[in-house]
């Protein structure tokens, strides 16, 4: 039986969306404030836990994609069920990795689940990826004034990878 790929118009809520990402004096505040907006949607029940991971998972390369974008993800037992939460930073953050890093303005952050396997988890990024290197998605992310305008964004661009 066949079963159904994850999609990320399908695992971002609108409590996940934070379009006014401001007064963030580092990236490790911004990445609270995401995962906060996790554990408050229900996505993970370990903010700790799931801060470790992603700290593993930035320990093997750095998720930092230039071009002001950052994709922090990580894959743990806390992970209830996947999701995907955004920050737009329209002042920028340091986004500081071991190989320098930069100011980010886009932020995905994806939460695994653990019983999720290596080969979804890596089709889900590299999805999220590709949308990411579409001028059209990222200057509707910057213009985007609520969570439909997001989604929309999402959907759409989704349609075009299929």
């Amino acid at each position: 039986m066949k079963t159904k790929k994850l999609e990320i118009s399908r695992v971002i809520k609108p409590e996940m969306v934070d379009l006014d990402g401001k007064g963030f004096r580092d990236k490790e505040a911004l990445l609270d404030h995401m995962i906060t907006m996790l554990f408050d949607a229900g996505v993970v029940d370990s903010k700790q836990e799931y801060l470790e991971a992603i700290y593993l998972r930035e320990s093997m390369g750095p998720t930092y994609m230039g071009n002001f974008i950052a994709i922090p993800h990580g894959k743990c037992a806390a992970v209830k069920n996947p999701g995907v939460a955004f920050c737009r930073c329209d002042s920028g953050v340091f986004y500081h990795t071991d190989l320098g890093g930069g100011d980010v303005k886009l932020v995905f952050m994806l939460a695994i689940p653990d019983q999720m396997s290596g080969e979804e988890y890596m089709r889900v990024l590299s999805q999220l990826a590709r949308l990411l290197v579409y001028p059209d998605f990222t200057d509707r992310l910057y213009q985007a004034q609520n969570y439909t305008d997001v989604i929309n964004a999402i959907k759409e661009c989704e349609a075009k990878l299929d």
